[in-house]
């Protein structure tokens, strides 16, 4: 494996938090050895460029020593990170035990080694670990066969038989749970959230599926609830039922404050619920119940967890926080919390997922469009054109290629629309679907330039005017005008009033 150019170093670097850095030095210096791999270690943690930093450790140490140092420092870091992990990981502890059961058995101290056990299978049983916990009864039936089942009846065999059953019944059952769920996420994620009744139809086969499951389980346990209700949920969101998704979300964020010991390092799957709650708030357009959310991610901001994790929790508080101030008005607040995160999230942008990034160009463009500066809009835009595939396939491109036209449009740059819109037309028709949204937005940058008159602006908003309320009426439409509303937009732009009274305006009645 070449080091030269140590991308896949400078990433696992970064992405130690600061207690594990700490750790590492401590480590590190109670290896024996010459510890060359410390300067390397240096060079890459205080962020230099990659291009420079086999020039940089050359002219300290030897060129031909550089590959050697990289594979020692990779090698010392994973080593220091396993060990770190002995003390943490509940997973590692029940290993432990079942080592030291393994090693007593075979210096024929049996009960000793059955000690063992049973310390590994309460802790097995406490965190819900069915594979391990499959493992410890299996092994305790085999140290049992070996003594010949002395000092057990028939009936405590078959008894330690059927447990053994239960756990692989109800291991079977939590797999099938997260199959249906991330099959549902897989959908969502690269088709985007259901926008008709046949989208929602679609589903069914999921939904069917897993009330079956439900239905037809004696298991009611942490992990089997929390699919359960992380599906179900999900299903909702994506569907447009923005009151049972919350009730779901809620339940979920409960289930977890419950069982404490139970939320993954890091706790994606709690995050999900509180993000789950926020993206149902943020699309019925309750801003004001966002803030005790927002308040939970940034609890779990304090954990001592991977930097890309606690960046993509930082990434996610933004874009909340910013979609509230937008979509209720407050533009020039949402500009400085934009200044404010440049330094701190944008320059960073490139340790996030593709969603994530993609999320916070078109987050950028938008605010920019709202404030009057459809140029600055433009360079937000091009980052997401620019990545070529990285972006293509997910669903916010979709809405990024949609508001690029109003850019466009506002900078006077007609001559591209007609292609433009029909090539987004040729997407929807390969998807199946006529949105109504999409439609009146072409029909409104094709009548660029606006006219300039009163009476004429009045006569192109008359026939706007009653196609938007129905639109407004329509649930599947939310998830384009959560994004940006569009409907606002052109509202604004035909009565000449200002964009952020009109989304005031909104924001009360939905109050």
């Amino acid at each position: 494996m070449k080091y030269t150019n140590p991308d896949h170093l400078i990433l696992l670097i970064q992405s130690l938090t600061k207690a594990e850095k700490r750790y590492f030095r401590l480590y590190a210096n109670l290896q024996s050895g010459e510890k060359n791999y410390l300067l390397l270690f240096d060079l890459i943690n205080k962020g230099t460029p990659s291009e420079d930093i086999c020039k940089l450790y050359c002219q300290e140490q030897s060129k031909g020593n550089f590959e050697m140092a990289a594979k020692h420092l990779y090698r010392v870091i994973m080593d220091c990170l396993t060990h770190l992990r002995k003390k943490e990981d509940v997973q590692t502890a029940i290993f432990d035990h079942i080592t030291k059961a393994e090693i007593l058995f075979e210096r024929e101290l049996f009960d000793a080694a059955f000690s063992q056990l049973d310390k590994a299978k309460s802790l097995a049983v406490t965190y819900e670990n069915d594979p391990l916990l499959l493992l410890i009864r299996r092994t305790e039936l085999k140290y049992l066969s070996s003594l010949g089942f002395k000092e057990i009846s028939e009936r405590e065999l078959v008894s330690k038989q059927m447990k053994i059953n239960d756990v692989m019944k109800y291991s079977r059952n939590t797999n099938l749970h997260l199959q249906l769920y991330d099959i549902l996420k897989h959908r969502i994620t690269y088709k985007g959230y259901v926008r008709s009744d046949k989208q929602k139809d679609n589903l069914n086969d999921l939904v069917l599926s897993e009330l079956n499951l439900i239905a037809n389980s004696s298991y009611k346990g942490f992990e089997a609830k929390k699919l359960h209700l992380l599906f179900q949920a999900a299903y909702y969101l994506n569907t447009g039922n923005y009151k049972s998704a919350i009730r779901f979300y809620q339940e979920l964020i409960a289930l977890f404050e419950s069982n404490q010991h139970l939320i993954l390092n890091p706790p994606i799957y709690y995050l999900s619920a509180i993000k789950g709650v926020l993206d149902s708030l943020h699309t019925a357009g309750l801003y004001k119940e966002m803030p005790f959310f927002i308040e939970r991610l940034k609890k779990i901001q304090q954990g001592n967890y991977a930097t890309e994790f606690l960046l993509e929790i930082s990434a996610c508080i933004y874009q909340y926080e910013q979609t509230a101030l937008i979509n209720t008005g407050k533009l020039e607040e949402a500009l400085h919390l934009s200044e404010e995160n440049e330094d701190s999230l944008f320059k960073k942008a490139g340790l996030l997922r593709p969603e994530t990034q993609l999320k916070l160009y078109l987050n950028t463009a938008i605010l920019h469009l709202c404030l009057g500066n459809p140029g600055k809009a433009r360079k937000s835009m091009k980052k997401i054109f620019s990545a070529g595939k990285q972006f293509y396939a997910l669903p916010s491109y979709k809405t990024a290629r949609l508001i690029n036209l109003l850019i466009q449009a506002e900078l006077g740059d007609y001559s591209f629309f007609e292609n433009e819109i029909n090539s987004i037309k040729r997407n929807m028709r390969y998807e199946k679907q006529t949105y109504q949204t999409e439609k009146l937005l072409f029909r409104f940058v094709m009548g660029y330039p606006l006219p300039s008159y009163e009476k004429a602006q009045n006569k192109l908003w008359m026939q706007f005017q009653k196609e938007i309320t129905k639109i407004r009426q329509d649930k599947y439409e939310k998830q384009l005008l959560k994004t940006f509303d569009i409907l606002s937009w052109i509202e604004s732009k035909l009565t000449d009033r200002a964009f952020a009274e009109i989304l005031v305006e909104r924001n009360t009645e939905l109050q």
